[in-house]
């Protein structure tokens, strides 16, 4: 019975765990500055310079990842004394918080049960079950992440718009081209957020799908052949 449902179980957790890296490397210092340096990156018609956007930006990228609160936030103000954010994009950057905190810990548990399945297929000699497991599991993560790719090449916008309203409520992620949410993170920022990721995660699930299965099969004919 365990073996069954871990069996089940495994291959579901890798397309977790691969998008879920996909998406810290998205959050991480290195992807923010690489993106607004880019030489083809808009700039900002209401007047943010690079560097202003490198520091809000990153500011705003901590508060999601960190302990860090909207009061910090509401510290980050204009050259005038004005605060950057109103408090309807302030409401919304919560909200993605806390669907980040959900997408965690579904990660954490994902890993839980990986690590689980591990443990007890080298205890229970389910070692190539669990080994076919991820295989599957990255040529799942594969599948979707080509059917993924092609939506955004196909309509960004429309896949955009879907995201947006199967994790939050109503219009409160719809914004004015003025608000800083915006001018910090216009539309080209997202369409590079959605390819990265996909390509991210299609290369992940490239490797556990057919790539580690071949190194794996390498190395059993060679200690064969000893």
């Amino acid at each position: 019975m365990i073996k069954k449902t871990l069996g089940a179980l495994v291959p579901l957790t890798i397309p977790i765990l691969i998008s879920v890296l996909a998406i810290l490397v998205l959050l991480s210092h290195l992807f923010m500055n690489t993106e607004y340096r880019r030489p083809n990156f808009p700039t900002d018609s209401y007047g943010f310079t690079t560097g202003e956007r490198l520091e809000f930006g990153n500011k705003t990228r901590r508060y999601l990842i960190t302990k860090m609160t909207l009061d910090d936030l509401r510290e980050l103000k204009f050259a005038d004394g004005e605060p950057i954010y109103e408090e309807r994009e302030l409401t919304h950057l919560e909200d993605v918080k806390i669907v980040l905190q959900g997408v965690l810990r579904v990660f954490y548990g994902a890993v839980s049960v990986l690590f689980l399945g591990g443990y007890l297929a080298s205890t229970g000699d389910w070692r190539k079950e669990f080994l076919r497991a991820i295989y599957l599991g990255g040529k799942i993560t594969a599948g979707l992440l080509v059917i993924m790719l092609v939506f955004t090449a196909v309509s960004f916008q429309s896949l955009f718009t879907n995201f947006h309203l199967i994790f939050f409520e109503g219009d409160s992620w719809l914004f004015l081209f003025s608000d800083t949410l915006i001018r910090l993170f216009p539309v080209r920022f997202w369409q590079d957020i959605f390819l990265v990721f996909g390509v991210l995660t299609l290369a992940g699930g490239i490797i556990c799908g057919w790539i580690l299965p071949g190194i794996i099969r390498s190395i059993e004919i060679r200690k064969s052949s000893n």
